[in-house]
Order: structure tokens, then sequence, then C-alpha cells
């Protein structure tokens, strides 16, 4: 009887503690969108001209190498300097506090970031904005059979986490079409200045089909704002928390508590018996 109110009482106090604690947390929204490669151009038929190309530093790669290096770009420490210059981004990222759910209003803790005035009291560095942006915000992955890619954000608050979604989507694309711009310039330029100076038709045909494959890499980064991602299921405003199982928290806390109390009893009765 007197093990059983032990175990009583121990699981209960676990119970009532893991529900206080379980209610404590603060809940975590999750956005995600389902991106996919955007076709780069057909380059089957250039890739004799790929030792010409690579003196002007031409890519000829394909749109698995395209995802690959996009990825590669939204992980990046300067992409998040980059993100982190937009107005409220950095403050809603290192400094969030709380969030209403009834007003959809995000308040910032006053010991990092004072909103009254607009100044920080401890900014955080790039660095430390990366080192979260990677480690509690963002996830992407790709699935390499299908070539989709999967990215999510997590946030005390809805909005931002599906504007800040939005946002590293439409940036990525943004700066992947500037660089592939800059590029082709260059490689324009130095293909034109070859076509003046060489009289080999042979050579002046391979260059005027990598200079015409430049101009269409220029007029598809042009036309469009989707360019190196598609977008096949667009970020939301999520209306259920991703995080935390409150419920598989207090089966769990109670369950700890039951197991120990049981512990506790089988160790005293063997060990200190009589």
């Amino acid at each position: 009887l007197e093990g059983k109110k032990i175990i009583l009482f121990v699981t209960s106090a676990f119970a009532i503690l893991s529900v206080i604690y379980a209610l404590s947390l603060t809940n975590i929204y999750r956005s995600d969108a389902l991106l996919m490669g955007a076709e780069s151009q057909e380059t089957g038929g250039l890739s004799q001209y790929s030792g010409l190309a690579s003196l002007a530093g031409i890519g000829l790669t394909n749109s698995a190498d395209g995802v690959g290096e996009i990825i590669e770009i939204i992980q990046s420490r300067a992409f998040v300097k980059h993100l982190i210059t937009f107005e409220g981004v950095l403050e809603s990222m290192m400094a969030a506090g709380s969030y209403d759910d009834i007003l959809g209003d995000l308040s910032y803790d006053p010991e990092i970031f004072n909103e009254e005035n607009g100044t920080w009291n401890k900014k955080p560095s790039y660095l430390k904005t990366h080192k979260a942006y990677l480690g509690e915000i963002l996830s992407i992955s790709q699935d390499l059979k299908t070539g989709f890619v999967s990215i999510s954000v997590e946030h005390i608050s809805p909005i931002f986490a599906k504007d800040f979604l939005a946002l590293v989507i439409k940036e990525a694309n943004a700066l992947k079409r500037e660089k592939d711009i800059e590029t082709s310039n260059k490689a324009l330029s130095y293909l034109k200045i070859e076509l003046a100076k060489t009289p080999l038709v042979e050579i002046r045909a391979s260059i005027s089909k990598l200079i015409q494959a430049q101009l269409e890499t220029q007029m598809r980064a042009k036309i469009t704002e989707e360019y190196s991602l598609v977008v096949l299921e667009p970020p939301f405003i999520p209306e259920v928390r991703a995080k935390p199982n409150r419920v598989f928290i207090c089966i769990l806390g109670t369950m700890l508590g039951g197991i120990l109390s049981i512990i506790f009893l089988l160790f005293r009765n063997t060990f200190f018996r009589g």
C-alpha cells in the first residue's frame, strides 16, 4: 500500500509538472513550399563546343546542377547577410519575443531589441544570425528521385514564417538571375571579340551557337521571376502549430514519473529490506 502511494504521488507530480512545462512552451508554426528546378536551356547540342565555352567562362550545366547551386546559395552566409538588409527581418529572426494570435502582432524581446526607439541592446552578428537561420528557422532538402525541393520556415509568427519563406525564394531566384546575366554579359563580350577575329567558318559557326545560347539565357532571365526555382506549392500562413506536441510531452512526463517511482521502489526493496 505504501508503494502504491509513492507511485501515485510521484506519477501525479510528474504529470502536473509536465503539463505546466508543456503549457509554458511557445507555439512554433511552420510554413513550407514545394519547388522544382527551372529547366535549363538545351545544352546537348552544345556539348561539342564545351572546350571553347570553358575559355569564355560559360557553364553548360544541367538543371540538376543548377538546383544544387541555388540550394547552396540559400544556405550561404552571404545570402543571410543579404536577407537581413530587408526591414524587420533581423528583428523578427533574432529578437522575437511573443506572438498575439488574436491581433496577429509579433512582439520583440525588450532585452534584445527596443521596439519603441528601434535600437538594439544586443545586436547579433550576421554569423550568429546565419547559425540560427540554418539551425532553427530554415530547412531545405531535395528529393534525389523526383528532383523536387522542399523548403520550410519555422517561427513563432505564422505570418512571418510565410512572408520570410516567400522572400527567401524570391531573392534566391533574383540573385541567381543577376549572377547569370553578369556571367553571360562577360561571355558575350568575349565571344563577339573572338567572332570578329577568326576567319575560319567552322569556328565562327561554333561561336555563333554559343552567342545564341547566351542570348537565350539572358532573355529567359529577364522575362521570368521564377528563374531557377519554380514554385509548385507556394508558402502559406499556417493555422495549426507545428510544435510543441503538448499531448506527447504530458504523456511522456507521466510515464517517466511512473517508471522512476517503480525503479525507486525496486531499488529500495532490493537493497534496503528490513
